[in-house]
Order: C-alpha cells, then sequence, then structure tokens
C-alpha cells in the first residue's frame, strides 16, 4: 500500500507540473498580446499627437508649407510695390498728346507743310508765284507762327541751291495764327527769278529747266515741288 500511494503521488505531481507549464505558456501569450496592445496604443496616441501642427508653428501666424510669405489680399507678393508707386513723387507726367501744350501752341507733330507754285511751268519774263501751304493736322485747336520770321522758301536746280529767302534781307514779322483742326493756311511769295549768291531782288541769268521748290516753317520741312523755268 505504501508503493501505490507512492505513485498516485508522482502521477499527481507530474500532473500538476504539467498545468503549471500550461499555465505559464498562457501567461506568457498573454503578457505578448497585451505588450503588444499597448505598444500599439501608444503608437496611435504619438501619431494622433504629431499633426500638421507638430512643429510648434501656429499655422494661421507663420509662413506657409513652402516657406514663403503669404500674398496680400491683392495677390502680390509682399514687399513688391507698383512700378507706378516707385517713381518719384515729383516726377510731371508727360503731356498727353490728344491735348495742345499749356501754352496752346502747336507742336512739330500738329503741322504738315506743303510746297507748290501758281502754275506748274512759267517762260521768260514770268515772276512765278510761290506758294506755301500750312495744314493743322491735330485733333484741337492750336497756335502757329506763319510770319517771315518762321518762313524759308528754297529753289533748287540740279542739285545746287539757286535761292532762299533764309540769305536774303527779307522783312521778318511775327505772324501768329489760331488753326482749328484741318484748317489750312497759305502764304505767298513772289520769285524774282534772281540768285540769292548774288542778288536776292534783281533777275538772274538763269538756265531753262526743271527747279524744285521746297518750304519750311518752324523747322516743318515740305517735299519739294517740281516746276519749270521755259526759254524765250
Amino acid at each position: 500500500m505504501g508503493s501505490q500511494r507512492r505513485r498516485q503521488s508522482a502521477e499527481v505531481y507530474r500532473r500538476r507540473r504539467i498545468l503549471v507549464g500550461v499555465l505559464a505558456v498562457v501567461l506568457l501569450v498573454l503578457a505578448g498580446w497585451l505588450v503588444g496592445l499597448a505598444m500599439g496604443g501608444g503608437q496611435e496616441s504619438q501619431e494622433a499627437e504629431s499633426g500638421p501642427d507638430s512643429t510648434g508653428q501656429d499655422a494661421d501666424a507663420g509662413p506657409d508649407s513652402t516657406g514663403s510669405e503669404p500674398a496680400d489680399e491683392d495677390g502680390s507678393e509682399p514687399g513688391s510695390e507698383d512700378p507706378e508707386e516707385a517713381e518719384a513723387p515729383d516726377s510731371e507726367p508727360e503731356p498727353s498728346q490728344d491735348q495742345p501744350p499749356e501754352d496752346g501752341s502747336c507742336r512739330t507733330g500738329d503741322l504738315e507743310v506743303r510746297a507748290s507754285t501758281g502754275s506748274e511751268s512759267y517762260g521768260p519774263g514770268y515772276a512765278p508765284m510761290l506758294v506755301m501751304e500750312v495744314k493743322n493736322t491735330a485733333d484741337y485747336a492750336c497756335e502757329a507762327d506763319l510770319g517771315t520770321e518762321e518762313q524759308e522758301f528754297l529753289i533748287e536746280h540740279g542739285g545746287a541751291v539757286i535761292f532762299s529767302t533764309a540769305e536774303c534781307s527779307v522783312s521778318r514779322e511775327s505772324l501768329p495764327v489760331q488753326l482749328e483742326p484741318g484748317q489750312v493756311e497759305q502764304a505767298h511769295f513772289t520769285w524774282p527769278r534772281s540768285d540769292s549768291a548774288e542778288d536776292c531782288a534783281e533777275p538772274a541769268e538763269l538756265n531753262p529747266g526743271s527747279y524744285a521748290l521746297t518750304v519750311s516753317l518752324s523747322g516743318v520741312r515740305s517735299e519739294p515741288h517740281d516746276f519749270r523755268l521755259n526759254e524765250g
């Protein structure tokens, strides 16, 4: 009986050892599961805390994600200035070409000057009538000096200057005229067929042929106009 009791005790002991081992395994598995659960929860908590504002910068108070400063309300970059605003405050704007100058005078580009003669050809003994036409091409009225002080009548023949009122002692007078838009005025000069290099008033021995008249007023020059001096 004593040996049978010892066998039962050994078997009971063995079963207890197996139970303890199983319980140990279960505890290890349970502990591993709890550790994994704790680590997963901590990672999710850390990801939730680390958001777009985790750098400590206020998204509304600092530069945007590109590192550049926000644009102004009108879309312009901060610090940029309008070229017009950057101009010197004392700079005066140029007068508009649609308005006359303050003194009311005509600009050079407002006037068109044309040359013509009373006839296309002149026989011996006839003094050619030289004509200057001045037209206001602007859209506004302006004042031009149509006097002899600003005029020049120039005649050439074969590329050489034959006569010029600028070389003669003609009366130099000022004649301001108010020209309306499109208005045309004329000035006339009777050429005595003279050579201004010799005598402005006395006829000279001139060769027959084609002559060219060019007129100018206040520096505005016309295109040449051809006419003829015929043989006698």
